[in-house]
């Protein structure tokens, strides 16, 4: 459970930290640290949908999360909006109404992005279709990525405006960020060549695979390929090199849904799964498992619980969202067997 909520504290500060040298770079040689402040705002905006929560169930606040609020639509109708109400609201300063609606439309637009590279996928073309787009290269909280700007972050607060070094800080950051981007579009490069490759070994006939990243990290990866039947799951760390993965095989078990057929939460977290989804009996419960974000510790365990699981046992308060897997990852046992795997097959 720690590990659930470390990640979903490293994804705000990310935004933040982002957001802050972004607003740097863009209007603070004009304003000062007053921009920092507000691209840290505007950065964060996006994820305001998480009030949701305290009005929905949870089963909703999944299947809203990321949705009209990361639209691209929304970023380029409250950009200007926003950004003229800065200008309005410092208008003693040397700032632009066209630099202040930089500062805002920028950042909102970098938050989509970003979240965009994770498994969880980003509603960009909402309200036009809830399909949710993702890239599958970062995982949702990566130390890697984010440690950088926390550094620049924490230099530009004592750094006085004045500073001639602050925009070199500001441009250096976002360059070791967009590096590490690159890299870990790479890797998810040799993820997929490694899950064509075991495909084509096992025979399998694939519909469609989807590889993200495991826990906290980008060397090891979540391999997923789709039959008519179920899934092919499997692990490839970079380290790897030209090993080939094993797949083993998760049903997809759709016949185990005969008695929610109607639930109207099953008929979101069908449409939220976008399709990649399996049901499993265990400990006397009926789970529905959102294969895309895969199992915490398969490669440890190949019944381990996924990290998406909701109780759908007929009778039960089904508005509860159980992530069984990711409890499994708090466990010490289970992050010293992820760092082995991740050195690589011997």
């Amino acid at each position: 459970m720690i590990i659930a909520y470390f990640c979903g504290l490293m994804d705000s500060i990310t935004h933040i930290v982002t957001g802050a040298v972004i607003g740097e770079l863009l209007l603070g040689k004009k304003v000062g640290k007053t921009a920092m402040l507000w691209g840290a705002i505007a950065a964060s905006a996006p994820d305001i949908d998480v009030i949701n929560n305290f009005f929905v169930n949870d089963v909703d606040a999944v299947v809203l999360h990321r949705g009209i609020t990361h639209s691209v639509f929304t970023a380029l109708l409250f950009g200007p909006v926003f950004g003229w109400l800065l200008w309005k609201f410092h208008k003693k300063k040397e700032a632009t109404i066209v630099g202040w609606t930089l500062l805002v439309t920028v950042n909102l637009l970098f938050h989509l992005f970003l979240d965009t590279c994770t498994v969880y996928g980003t509603g960009l073309l909402n309200p036009f279709t809830t399909y949710k787009f993702g890239l599958d290269n970062i995982f949702v909280a990566d130390p890697v990525f984010t440690l950088p700007f926390i550094i620049a972050f924490i230099a530009l607060l004592i750094l006085h405006r004045g500073n001639g070094t602050r925009r070199t800080w500001a441009l250096s950051t976002l360059a070791i960020g967009a590096t590490y981007l690159i890299f870990t579009f790479v890797n998810h490069h040799k993820a997929e060549r490694a899950i064509q490759t075991a495909i084509q070994k096992q025979g399998i006939n694939s519909e469609g695979t989807i590889v993200s990243p495991t826990l906290l990290n980008n060397i090891l990866w979540n391999l997923m390929a789709k039959d008519s039947t179920g899934y092919w799951l499997g692990y490839y760390s970079i380290f790897d090199g030209d090993k080939i993965p094993e797949l083993y095989f998760v049903p997809q078990n759709e016949k185990l849904l005969v008695n929610v057929v109607d639930d109207a939460d099953l008929k979101k977290l069908k449409q939220f799964a976008q399709g990649y989804y399996s049901v499993n009996e265990k400990d006397g419960k009926l789970w529905f498992n959102i294969m895309r974000f895969g199992q915490i510790n398969g490669w440890d365990n190949r019944d381990a619980n996924f990290a998406f699981a909701f109780d759908l046992t007929p009778g039960s308060d089904n508005s509860i969202v159980v992530q069984a897997g990711r409890i499994e990852g708090s466990k010490s046992a289970v992050l010293r067997s992820m760092w082995e795997r991740l050195k690589g097959l011997e």
